[in-house]
């Protein structure tokens, strides 16, 4: 899971305030179940220490959202002097959380939000395609063909010379519908194209695809004419497929590299704390069902950490608090554009203290 999105949580002082709530909007009375829901977590927040200003940007941000549709989460990261974070994600999380402290409760955070998934959405049929980009804009395209698009319903003399027609026209069509979602696959990063519409058209544009777009085609199984707006529940359902895949990879990456010598993986709570103060981590891997309660002392930059504080005075570096170490080192990913993967039940691999990492490089005995 990248983190970019959270980078402006490491470029800012604390203490946080972070909140994970359910925001559902489905019932008649669910305004005011919202409140409630936020009522609870806003006590919670204060038998924290969570100060009066940082209270009320959130009561500001709470009451006067925009509230979604349906169901949904959302993520709240505030300091006394304003809104750090103000997410809405897809699924709301089973228990809502909120915390104050030194650095922001990340943990339920990462939980809460799966990895983007950029994703071409196309609906196709004989004439064309309608394509949703990565970022929701819509077109219409086609060939600038104009033959015949129906083929006759009964046989006749020259039929199948107007037939041949016909399907040389959905040819140039898909060939066209191609040429525009390798362009916007490429020029999007993106890492799903889900197509939609009958078989046959499906089939003739998976044919044209550059082997890029190929490779990442999710197809739906459905009669032609679906708006890529309607198939907004398989589109979620074909990015969760990527997203497990993506981990169910990392976490494989991890358990090879930590079967080799080279020492391009480490585990445990102070090599992982070695690892991230030397800017070496790659991917940090957490097992969120494993990891204990430890705190770890910081310094003003987000790797200044240290299992101890009398390594920080060492280093020359001033403490300036402590705070969760699995906070302090998603955070500390986030500052150096490391990934976190989050492991689950079933994973076959190991982490002590439920804590492991993926290096760039090793590390020697000094680091």
């Amino acid at each position: 899971m990248r983190l970019d999105w959270i980078r402006p949580l490491t470029e800012a002082d604390g203490p946080f305030a972070t909140v994970v709530m359910d925001a559902t909007h489905d019932t008649a009375d669910a305004t005011e179940q919202y409140r409630l829901r936020w009522r609870d977590l806003r006590e919670r927040l204060a038998e924290g220490g969570a100060d009066e200003a940082t209270l009320g940007v959130l009561d500001d941000a709470v009451e006067g959202g925009n509230a979604p549709d349906g169901t949904a989460g959302r993520i709240l990261v505030a300091r006394p002097d304003g809104l750090l974070v103000d997410r809405h994600v897809e699924v709301p999380p089973e228990r809502g959380t909120a915390a104050w402290g030194t650095v922001p409760d990340l943990l339920p955070v990462l939980g809460a939000v799966g990895e983007e998934v950029l994703t071409v959405v196309v609906a196709i049929d004989n004439t064309g395609a309608e394509i949703r980009d990565v970022d929701g804009s819509l077109e219409t395209v086609s060939s600038d063909a104009a033959g015949p698009v129906h083929k006759a319903h009964t046989a006749g003399p020259g039929e199948g010379s107007g037939d041949a027609r016909v399907e040389e026209t959905w040819k140039r069509n898909a060939q066209a519908v191609a040429e525009r979602v390798d362009k916007l696959v490429r020029g999007g990063n993106a890492g799903l194209l889900v197509v939609a519409g009958e078989a046959p058209a499906r089939a003739r544009l998976r044919d044209e695809l550059a082997s890029g777009s190929a490779e990442i085609m999710a197809e739906i199984e459905n009669t032609g004419g679906t708006a890529p707006e309607q198939v907004d529940d398989t589109v979620r359902a074909a990015a969760d497929d990527v997203r497990e895949q993506r981990r169910e990879a990392a976490v494989a990456s991890y358990a090879t590299a930590s079967g080799r010598a080279d020492g391009l993986a480490v585990t445990g709570l102070e090599s992982v704390v070695a690892a991230t103060r030397a800017h070496a981590v790659e991917t940090l891997v957490v097992d969120p069902s494993a990891v204990p309660g430890t705190e770890v002392w910081l310094a003003s930059e987000p790797t200044e950490i240290a299992v101890q504080r009398g390594e920080l005075d060492q280093l020359g570096l001033e403490p300036r608090g402590s705070a969760p170490a699995t906070d302090v080192l998603v955070r500390a990913a986030a500052a150096v554009d490391a990934a976190v993967v989050l492991t689950a039940a079933g994973d076959d691999v190991s982490l002590t203290d439920g804590v492991g990492a993926v290096l760039r490089f090793p590390l020697g005995p000094a680091s």
